[in-house]
């Protein structure tokens, strides 16, 4: 997700909501019934039924658990109020209360002492279950010139910017200045421009982040959705970690299956380094989240029982709570639905591919 407001299709990240908006989005998890999606950290058992509105004001959080991320959740206010002077005004006076509570030693039990108004969002179908999916930035392997087997561009962008993926990858934009980088993966590429922004690795023991520039104006297609129509990938399997696993068994496809998808993103050189969301606040993982902001605005501080998922992506019956900030957006995150930042790198990656999972959210005010 980047700065510019990247309608960031994904994982949804997903089921994969950045790459797999077939079995990475709301849309799809809305059509399970309550006991499947009990096995996805759904609750109903003692939930009362919210029907109409987005969440409802609450007295207390029904947790004795401990908040898992207090030093980060501090980290991100402080990004905040370093980033963004607009948020920090509109918010100061609630993230001075969370600030002493979570210095006092973030007691749930102890938040409305504090002068914390809480509201919980009463999820998708209105018994207070949010699905969460996950996104990341990825690290590509790269060089500034075409060499041996970097031979994918990545290109910023051009002021004719209304070219399909197929005309891009035939050569539409070669020879025009425009490459910033050629990676040795043209999938990886793709997957860049799904989560809207990135490091590049060029090798040298240095990362160069490059964040959103554009779009071409095409709409995306979901390669997830593709190959489960034409029968490549189960819907109950699909996941980032799958299309790789694709890929690498049809590289002959691959070509062809990315151009079914005319959407194409450009980047720029972020000398800063630092991973922004829409808000303009670089962020923090798992303390930060991007949110339908006609729900939930941005700089909202969050409570969050996150579901625990375990190597295979199966929810382990466990939740954590996390605080957490809204300063993201996605074209895939609407209603009743937060993706979470997982953080840098291929680790970071599968966590986020895995998750497509039901929690509680409470906005803290």
């Amino acid at each position: 997700m980047a700065l510019i407001k990247y309608t960031k299709l994904s994982l949804l990240t997903t089921l994969v909501l950045s790459v797999v908006a077939c079995s990475s989005n709301s849309s799809h998890n809305s059509k399970l019934n309550y006991s499947d999606k009990e096995k996805f950290g759904a609750k109903y058992k003692e939930h009362q039924y919210y029907p109409y509105a987005p969440y409802v004001p609450v007295k207390k959080i029904p947790s004795q658990k401990k908040i898992v991320n207090p030093n980060d959740f501090l980290y991100q206010l402080g990004n905040v109020q370093q980033y963004s002077d607009t948020l920090t005004k509109d918010y100061a006076h609630t993230y001075n209360k969370l600030a002493n509570w979570v210095r006092s030693g973030a007691k749930i039990q102890n938040l409305s002492s504090y002068g914390v108004n809480i509201q919980q969002m009463t999820g998708e179908e209105g018994f207070k279950n949010v699905l969460m999916t996950g996104y990341y930035s990825p690290v590509v392997n790269a060089r500034h010139t075409k060499i041996g087997q970097f031979q994918h561009p990545i290109y910023a962008m051009p002021r004719n910017k209304h070219f399909t993926r197929e005309q891009i990858y035939n050569g539409a934009l070669a020879g025009k200045g425009l490459e910033l980088a050629y990676s040795d993966s043209m999938l990886d590429n793709f997957l860049l421009g799904v989560q809207g922004s990135g490091y590049i690795d060029f090798g040298n023991g240095n990362l160069n982040y490059f964040a959103y520039a554009g779009q071409n104006g095409f709409k995306y297609v979901s390669i997830g959705r593709l190959l489960v129509e034409d029968g490549e990938i189960p819907k109950e399997k699909m996941s980032i970690k799958a299309i790789r696993e694709w890929g690498e068994s049809h590289p002959n496809k691959v070509q062809g299956l990315l151009e079914r998808n005319p959407s194409y993103v450009f980047f720029k050189n972020d000398y800063s380094g630092k991973v922004k969301g829409s808000a303009g606040v670089p962020l923090i993982a798992l303390a930060s989240v991007a949110s339908d902001r006609n729900i939930v605005p941005s700089g909202t501080p969050l409570l969050v029982e996150t579901p625990v998922v375990d190597e295979d992506g199966d929810w382990t019956g466990e939740h954590e709570m996390r605080l957490m900030v809204a300063l993201d957006v996605g074209g895939a995150v609407k209603g009743q639905h937060f993706d979470i930042y997982q953080g840098i790198g291929k680790k970071a990656g599968r966590k986020a591919g895995l998750m497509k999972h039901y929690g509680r959210v409470w906005l803290l005010k």
